[in-house]
């Protein structure tokens, strides 16, 4: 009777913890001091001007704003944009035209997914643009 108390017991723990291990939080952009920007194939440019990491960030924001699909989604020819905290990978984004996807630097946290288009990436954009253009995606 001890045992089959105690199995009913740890059920009710691990259903009353579930719900909380599920709802993991995305990581904030707030503690991001650089920003590491690469087309794909091509070598990385750093951002550490602080009024350009926070115009990028602020575009990252309103973007966060919406309605994100959670999952990974396969990106062909990406951009990407690592954001970090001194050397510390925090948040990477995978970026094409169509799309892109938030990738968390901590392992098995989820990733998130946004159909996007140009106008909805002006800064970053403009930053992708100024620099060495993808290698092998025409």
């Amino acid at each position: 009777m001890t045992a089959i108390r105690a199995f009913a017991l740890l059920l009710l723990g691990m259903a009353l913890l579930a719900p909380s291990a599920g709802a993991e939080p995305r990581p904030a952009l707030g503690s991001v001091s650089a920003v590491r920007i690469a087309n794909y194939g091509a070598p990385s440019v750093l951002i550490e001007q602080r009024d350009e990491v926070r115009a990028i960030l602020e575009e990252l924001s309103r973007l966060r704003q919406r309605s994100w699909r959670r999952g990974d989604a396969r990106l062909p020819c990406y951009s990407t944009l690592l954001l970090m905290r001194g050397k510390k990978l925090l948040i990477e984004y995978r970026i094409t035209r169509e799309r892109i996807a938030e990738r968390p630097g901590g392992r098995g946290q989820s990733a998130y997914t946004l159909e996007v288009n140009e106008a909805d990436l002006p800064t970053i954009g403009r930053r992708l643009k100024e620099i060495l253009p993808a290698k092998g995606c025409d």
